[in-house]
């Protein structure tokens, strides 16, 4: 067991002092982890550790963090282009909304001169192209055509395609990381971690995790919640230390962290609803054998039907849950939006043309979203 004052670096070995303390995330902040681990890494080593390892698993994962809207501790996840399934590209960003990947700017001539049509991600973006637009043809008036343009909703008319894929040595890496960052909070020393020490360590090592899909490891899993879950267990009768780690409810991982342990027996699990950020109460029944962890690292527990049902499961409900907000969402901005438009004070009695006008810009604002869920 490592001694509390002199703690040293899992990586590099340096004695960690209050100042070379990097506070690691058990699981990576760039997927909505929250739980810290203290005297794990110094700070050079979480930084090299990041813009390698985490930084492959957050590219991989960011599709999922964006369509669960994950909540970050520090910042969000970034914005990500991806086609439709008819091949219009847009942007996907942490509140669900679609961006263009660029402004569009179309110009027609005819014969009774030139039609310009501008599509801009913001009033900003308009004014600039528009700029350009009037050196070009200094008859038209900017200004005017400001005053008359609208910020308009519109929903894409195919769905967005996910082409989710991952796996890796960095991300494995970050994986195996995780494990022995909850491992080391039960005061085991994670130096025992032979296999887990030498894949971190040596470039060219044996990967010690795995794909594993044969059976649900986790005890009373909540329906429809997109876990993150970690668990780490030494037995000493099979002399084993293996880790789980759960992303998104659909990346699941087993790991061998060592073959030698002879230590008393233990077990720690962290899980967290990443929609939210709140910690959950839940544990993982991982009682593999040295044999069916070794399968795992050579794809014999890989499932493609299980990773597809594990995916429907956590994205079906999310989609729901997506609809409903997005609901409410519009009908609050088209209320808003119709009664400062209308021309009626408060305290005043409506008119019926100010009826009738409240009535309109309603369904001005509320029929793209209409006419979404009637296609």
């Amino acid at each position: 067991m490592s001694s509390d004052s002199e703690k040293k670096c899992l990586l590099c070995d340096g004695v960690i002092s209050a100042e070379t303390d990097s506070r690691e995330h058990l699981i990576p902040n760039s997927i909505g982890g929250r739980k810290k681990v203290s005297g794990f890494l110094c700070m050079d080593c979480n930084s090299k550790a990041g813009d390698n390892w985490e930084s492959a698993l957050a590219r991989q994962m960011n599709p999922l963090s964006l369509f669960f809207r994950t909540k970050r501790e520090r910042g969000n996840a970034p914005s990500q282009k991806f086609q439709t399934t008819s091949g219009e590209e847009w942007v996907l960003n942490i509140d669900g909304s679609l961006d263009l990947p660029k402004p569009i700017f179309k110009e027609q001539k005819n014969e009774n001169g030139v039609k310009i049509n501008i599509s801009a991600r913001n009033m900003d973006e308009a004014k600039k192209i528009l700029k350009g637009v009037t050196r070009k043809y200094p008859q038209i008036d900017a200004d005017e055509l400001l005053e008359k343009a609208q910020m308009k909703s519109s929903y894409s008319q195919n769905p967005i395609k996910f082409n989710l894929s991952f796996g890796g040595l960095d991300a494995g890496r970050s994986f195996v990381k995780t494990a022995l960052a909850l491992a080391s909070t039960t005061g085991v020393s994670v130096r025992d971690c032979e296999h887990a020490i030498q894949f971190l360590k040596e470039q060219e090592s044996e990967p010690c995790f795995g794909y594993y899909y044969e059976k649900d490891l986790v005890l009373k899993r909540p329906s429809g919640i997109p876990i993150h879950i970690v668990h780490v267990n030494g037995d000493p009768d099979s002399n084993l230390i293996r880790g789980y780690v759960e992303y998104f409810g659909v990346m699941r991982v087993v790991m061998c962290l060592s073959s030698s342990y002879a230590g008393s027996a233990f077990s720690a699990t962290y899980s967290i609803d990443p929609t939210e950020g709140k910690e959950l109460d839940l544990d993982v029944d991982l009682d593999l054998t040295s044999t069916d962890i070794r399968k795992a690292y050579d794809y014999e527990k890989w499932d493609g039907n299980a990773v597809e049902q594990a995916m429907g499961s956590v994205i079906g409900p999310a989609l729901k849950i997506q609809h409903k907000e997005e609901r409410e969402r519009v009908l609050e901005e088209a209320v808003r939006y119709a009664f400062a438009n209308c021309g009626v004070k408060e305290g005043e009695t409506i008119t019926e043309e100010q009826h009738n006008r409240l009535v309109g810009l309603l369904w001005e604002k509320l029929e793209p979203w209409v006419l979404n869920q009637l296609n």
